[in-house]
């Protein structure tokens, strides 16, 4: 079940970040509030891994981590091209 359930965390985020790839340009408060929700939905998951034990905890936080940085990039590629 567990497996299960962290699967489903993980689609759910990676949905959420792939959403504001569509966005072509945006102005320095559409930067802001992006940034923003980046960093709300990397901490709405950490409160899900608190939950886990060791082994679990760790790998779900490295996958976060990891989509919170890739997020961050598209970010910057979207505000710099």
């Amino acid at each position: 079940m567990n497996e299960s359930y962290i699967t489903a965390i993980l689609a759910v985020t990676s949905l959420s970040f792939s959403a504001g790839a569509l966005a072509q340009s945006m102005s320095n408060s559409e930067y802001k509030a992006a940034e923003k929700n980046i960093e709300a939905e990397f901490k709405s998951s950490q409160s899900n891994w608190d939950s886990f034990d060791d082994n679990a905890k760790n790998i779900c936080m490295a996958i976060a981590k990891g989509k919170q940085k890739a997020a961050k990039t598209e970010l910057e590629a979207r505000y710099r091209p």
